[in-house]
């Protein structure tokens, strides 16, 4: 008898993974956005959560679209909004999909997808000139992609903490690519593994608490583990080659942003960026972890204007 109980106990824990996205219970996510009367934009996939800053009525200079990183949400901008309203801009910002406020698809998390929401929130706002695209680690792939599909549409690309570039030690995407065996690891283990990676994005966490803070809250909703699984397997979040390789064959104005203490894709692969991309400027930033622009604002900030004042 016992043998039989621990065999249905084995075989449920086995079976749950598989199963649990179809009992995901999205209603309270809804109910959160509703209370709080976000903005938000439909598309074929799911809706959107964007936030806008700055004065949209009087168009001077491009938009800056502000794309967060695979484990972010858009409040990771936040130190860095203002800067850029004060220099003129129009600034927006969205969760992506599996993220923050925005839906979690049911669906593979593909590149495609990723452009899909930024095609919708350009509609939305009618957004009608070229947009200088602002990423960070894996929003920095989004953006390059987007760029390379659309090239008429973006003006540059700033790229901070880039994800994208592959390390021999890292076999988190083989592993996630595995049948079943993804969906167990990041059923079970998920919200630890994700949670001990954002503790690693900066160099002291206890410095900034509201990123943990907000992290918890969005990270409350179901399907955040599925998005991340997903993500991994359908996207190249670890190995971005081929596309810096095309970008670098562009004209598309690009700069690489990175912390020197980068753990999770280290600044030494600027070799890469280099030999790829020739029309890349890289810009180093002491005292940074892979969240740059949280850990040094200021100096990301910079950056970042010194950057788009030189672009006609």
């Amino acid at each position: 008898m016992r043998l039989v109980i621990a065999f249905l106990i084995l075989a449920v824990l086995l079976v749950l993974p598989l199963l649990a996205p179809r009992f995901e219970n999205h209603q309270p996510l809804v109910e959160y956005r509703q209370e709080r009367g976000v903005s938000l934009v439909a598309s074929d996939s799911g809706t959107t959560r964007y936030q806008t800053w700055g004065d949209w009525k009087k168009a001077r200079k491009p938009v800056v679209v502000l794309i967060h990183s695979f484990n972010g949400y858009l409040e990771t901008w936040e130190p860095n909004v203002d800067a850029l309203v004060r220099e003129g801009y129009r600034v927006v910002a969205y969760d992506l999909f599996g993220r923050g406020l925005s839906d979690r698809p049911l669906k593979p998390h593909t590149l495609d997808l990723f452009r899909e929401q930024l095609v919708a929130l350009r509609s939305t706002l009618n957004i009608d000139g070229p947009m200088h695209l602002v990423g960070a680690s894996f929003g920095c792939v989004i953006a390059t992609d987007y760029a390379l599909h659309h090239p008429e549409q973006v003006k540059s690309l700033s790229l901070t903490g880039p994800a994208g570039f592959p390390d021999e030690k890292n076999a988190a995407q083989e592993l996630a690519k595995k049948p079943f065996l993804g969906e167990y690891i990041f059923y079970y283990a998920g919200k630890p593994l994700l949670l001990s990676k954002l503790n690693s994005y900066l160099l002291n966490l206890e410095d900034n608490p509201w990123a943990k803070a907000y992290w918890k809250v969005y990270d409350s909703y179901p399907g955040v583990k599925r998005a991340a699984l997903s993500t991994l397997r359908y996207s190249p979040v670890l190995d971005y080659t081929e596309g810096w390789r095309r970008l670098g064959k562009t004209e598309i104005p690009v700069q690489f942003i990175w912390g020197r203490q980068d753990s999770s894709f280290p600044y030494y692969h600027r070799r890469v960026v280099e030999k790829l991309i020739p029309q890349a400027e890289v810009v180093a930033i002491d005292s940074a972890e892979h969240w740059v622009n949280v850990d040094q604002p200021r100096e990301t900030h910079q950056a970042i204007t010194d950057f788009l004042r030189g672009i006609r």
